[in-house]
């Protein structure tokens, strides 16, 4: 099967989305004998991002998989970050959605093209949120129009309240959509996306390579200064407040004050939140462990270092770092919402916490703390799941039927 890719970003830039989109696209190639091309941006962040570090060269092949990173525009983001500050303070209101989605949708007319251009079977693309993918809605004008499959990753964490919305106009729109967990499943059925047309999902791990010598833990456990006694808090991915960085330091600030054994790992790709947990650590004298910027390849060692992993994060569409704990044997703390607790079961695989609310956060990490049985037991259980579900072969086949399942719907129903 010949099949294009397109994503805002691509390895070696880091997320979810760049972590699945990396392994579907190899193993089609490894163990399909698909050809796979990926149309993807040329910035390691997301255009939603601040910060823009340029990713060269144009074009590669990256263990058989062209990757193509095409630009895209930015010059109206300080413009409508000026005007949305200007508007907020002389009125009090924020300014249209159609104008504030402009700072995040990716307007990149080349990859357009490319796209329209484009001579693969099938299409995949992710996430809703951007430009491209309106293509089931540009395809209309092209007598080169191609099934189209989106692999939403919606983070559902509130409800959408128009029935017009534009991600609900995309998802109806695809010849296949996929979900990442039931609960997306269900939500995207109650608004309005023809049951026949989701497949459910979520991504894949690849569970052995998650083992770790004990002598580089123990080397590592000394260079920062953690002992037999203390028990290992942390966090593994981007340092934002959106994925709870914030609220994970509020809620150990509070853990350090009643038990001195806990120390916090953080580890992640620089972002504009860093400075803040620096300043924590100088001035609150927080025992808090911060590694920035390293290579998946140290993954291993960080997640063995842990005792406990937490992601607070609201806004989540699935949480591959659930699986890369759970890899390792570790027990999980995540928020008690959407696709995280469709994910996390109470109880047997991990622990929820309210969203939003330290406090909560707080009280389910002492649990852990206290209860080596638990942490055991939950982690252990985590382990089991991942290694049945989510193991890459399996995950694989079911994205390569669901584009065989949007190649039959398009013919089925296509009426360009």
């Amino acid at each position: 099967m010949d099949i294009l890719h397109v994503c805002q970003n691509y390895y070696p830039s880091k997320g979810g989305p760049q972590y699945t989109m990396k392994h579907v696209s190899e193993r089609l190639v490894s163990d399909y004998g698909d050809t796979v091309s990926v149309y993807t941006t040329n910035s390691v962040f997301g255009p939603e991002s601040t910060l823009f570090k340029k990713i060269t060269p144009s074009f590669e092949v990256i263990n058989k998989v062209a990757v193509n990173r095409l630009p895209f525009n930015r010059w109206h983001y300080p413009l409508i970050k000026y005007a949305g500050k200007i508007l907020a303070k002389s009125a009090g209101i924020k300014l249209p959605y159609r104008i504030n989605k402009l700072r995040y949708a990716l307007d990149s007319p080349v990859l357009k093209k490319k796209m329209l251009q484009s001579t693969a079977e099938v299409i995949m693309a992710t996430t809703v949120n951007y430009d491209f993918c309106n293509y089931p809605l540009w395809r209309t004008k092209t007598k080169n129009a191609k099934p189209f499959v989106l692999y939403g990753a919606i983070h559902l964490h509130k409800k959408i309240t128009d029935d017009h919305d534009p991600s609900l106009i995309k998802a109806r729109a695809c010849d296949c959509y996929i979900s990442n967990t039931e609960f997306e499943k269900n939500e995207m059925i109650a608004y309005g996306v023809k049951p026949h047309k989701i497949v459910n999902i979520g991504t894949g791990i690849d569970v052995e390579s998650f083992a770790c010598n004990e002598t580089e833990v123990t080397v590592f456990k000394k260079r920062h200064g953690i002992n037999d006694t203390d028990i290992v808090v942390g966090f593994v991915g981007r340092l934002v407040k959106g994925k709870g960085a914030g609220i994970l330091l509020d809620a150990f600030r509070k853990l350090h004050k009643q038990d001195t054994r806990a120390k916090l790992l953080l580890a992640g790709g620089t972002t504009d939140y860093v400075p803040v947990i620096k300043k924590a650590m100088l001035e609150e004298k927080l025992p808090i462990i911060l590694i920035e910027d390293f290579d998946d390849s140290f993954k291993p060692v960080l997640y063995n270092t842990l005792d406990i992993f937490v992601l607070p994060s609201q806004s989540e569409s699935f949480g591959v770092v659930f699986l890369e704990a759970w890899a390792c044997r570790k027990p999980v703390i995540g928020t008690n919402m959407g696709a995280i607790a469709a994910l996390v079961k109470e109880g047997h695989d991990g622990l929820l916490f309210a969203a939003g609310d330290a406090e909560s956060l707080l009280q389910k990490i002492t649990i852990l703390i206290n209860n080596k049985n638990t942490r055991e037991e939950l982690g252990e259980n985590g382990h089991k799941k991942t290694v049945a579900n989510y193991n890459w072969p399996t995950v694989v086949k079911k994205y390569r039927d669901a584009y065989l399942l949007g190649i039959e719907n398009f013919k089925a129903e296509y009426k360009g």
